[in-house]
């Protein structure tokens, strides 16, 4: 058999030589026969073998991806992408699950429990102890294309990383704090440029907050119902000197002084009326503001700006918030205690991928393909710009720079935010994932509840801070707790 492959290669090699000498026409007609299979190769010859060097198709796989409203367009745009990388991969297709805020994370810790975790999710940088003490959570670069990771910021990853294992790619690095209605905050004594450009003391903002209270109007706001909670503790945490839920020397922050201060803060704002006591639900914080119902809100982003202009153009079609009131909306950082660096909350949310009962290797190399091409160029670039941030990997900037377009944003918001991302500090290095969800377990069956109860004046500050030690304690033990004030 091989003698005859040999020959039928031979013939070829003499009919081309053959048509050179002649000076043979190139059209198609001609070249043909380089292109198909020799012809001395029959069916009887070839049969029952599968040449190594005669590629297979791809065994058809579907992923699946759970997202909650990363924006608001967010799911019909990854529907989108969906459709364009089975352009570029026909034998995969993608399945997208929806959720919302509220429900994504106690969703996703069930289908993971129970071995049917999807193959991408959306998660906080603050969850990714959890999946990764579940076993659930893969070493991403153990699939990925080589090279691809080094497109990512090294920062941006580090907030997905544990034991310098990468287990997620980043969406965005985040400034979270607070927003406010430029007109209320004046007429309440607030000097916005200056809070703007140098900060301003938690004693000021109480003072503020408290000149913004009317009868129609709560000087102070904050999404803080059910989850959301924790986005108060994490953001008012750095007012009080708390960066992480550890410090430099990897001891749990929530159990120093600093929290005990934080916990009578929020007593305080409750109890003088400035603040309701009430939980407050995530969408209608901004509602509140763009109705002028609230002075100041919590938590806001650089992108609420956008938000409030898109609202306030479509009162004239009658589709705004019922009672939306022409306003301008500022970016505020939070304010700082006494004793404690002024400091901004910053939050990196990304992708992880993630095993389930039916995981095989290689439907994980197919799973990075996706994950790495949602996250990057021009997919992320869009995001970026919708959440009026900078893309956190070089391709993302790259096509960022190439869109039509700037953001409108004010230039005292751009500068606020590009002050506040200065001062953002990243979770120290050697935290385990031990430690993460531990910190996570004190966080959703200690912290949230009793931080509704405080709300509603239901138990003292105190009470809750001795709740919160008594579990840390018994988690990480007397020793890795930090005591006393910490900065």
């Amino acid at each position: 058999m091989i003698k005859k492959k040999v020959l039928a290669v031979l013939i070829t090699v003499v009919m081309v030589m053959s048509l050179i000498a002649c000076g043979g026409n190139t059209d198609s007609s001609d070249t043909a026969p380089l292109t198909e299979a020799p012809a001395a190769e029959t069916a009887e010859e070839t049969e029952g073998e599968t040449p190594a060097e005669v590629a297979q198709p791809a065994a058809e796989d579907t992923i699946t991806i759970m997202v909650p409203p990363v924006s608001s367009t967010y799911a019909e745009q990854l529907a989108v992408w969906a459709e364009d990388f089975k352009e570029l991969y026909p034998h995969i297709s993608v399945e997208i699950i929806t959720t919302s805020w509220d429900e994504h994370n106690s969703k996703l810790t069930t289908m993971a429990l129970a071995g049917e975790a999807p193959d991408i999710a959306e998660i906080a940088y603050n969850s990714l102890g959890t999946f990764v003490e579940m076993g659930t959570a893969i070493n991403i670069a153990d699939y990925m294309e080589e090279g691809r990771l080094a497109d990512y910021d090294q920062n941006a990853l580090d907030y997905l990383s544990l034991d310098n294992t990468v287990y997620g790619l980043p969406l965005y690095i985040t400034v979270q704090a607070l927003g406010g209605n430029r007109a209320m905050l004046e007429a309440a004594g607030a000097d916005v440029a200056k809070i703007q450009t140098e900060g301003w003391s938690f004693d000021e903002f109480l003072q503020i907050a408290a000149a913004g209270t009317t009868a129609d109007t709560v000087g102070f706001a904050f999404a803080n119902a059910g989850v959301t909670a924790s986005d108060y503790v994490s953001i008012f945490g750095v007012s009080a000197g708390i960066s992480s839920n550890f410090t430099a020397d990897l001891q749990y922050a929530y159990t120093s002084d600093n929290m005990l201060a934080l916990l009578e803060a929020v007593e305080t704002m409750t109890a003088s009326g400035s603040m309701p006591d009430y939980a407050v639900e995530a969408q209608q914080r901004l509602v509140m503001l763009q109705t002028g119902d609230a002075m100041i809100i919590g938590k806001a982003m650089p992108l609420f700006e956008n938000n409030v202009k898109t609202n306030i153009a479509a009162m004239a079609d009658g589709s705004a918030a019922e009672g939306t009131i022409e306003m301008e909306y500022v970016f505020l950082p939070a304010p700082t205690m006494d004793n404690a660096t002024e400091s901004v909350y910053g939050a990196v949310d990304g992708f992880v991928a993630l095993r389930n009962n039916n995981t095989t290797d290689e439907h994980l190399r197919n799973v990075l393909l996706f994950m790495d091409y949602i996250c990057s160029g021009d997919r992320v670039a869009g995001l970026s710009n919708e959440l009026y941030l900078s893309s956190v990997c070089e391709s993302g900037r790259v096509a960022q720079q190439e869109l039509a377009g700037s953001l409108d944003q004010s230039e005292l918001n751009a500068a606020a935010t590009a002050r506040a991302i200065s001062m953002v500090q990243a979770p120290p290095t050697g935290v385990t994932a031990e430690m993460s969800a531990n910190a996570k377990t004190i966080m959703d069956e200690i912290i949230i509840p009793k931080f509704q109860a405080l709300l509603a004046g239901e138990v003292t500050a105190q009470s809750v801070y001795d709740t919160i030690v008594t579990e840390a304690v018994n988690l990480f033990g007397e020793e890795n707790c930090a005591d006393g004030w910490i900065n």
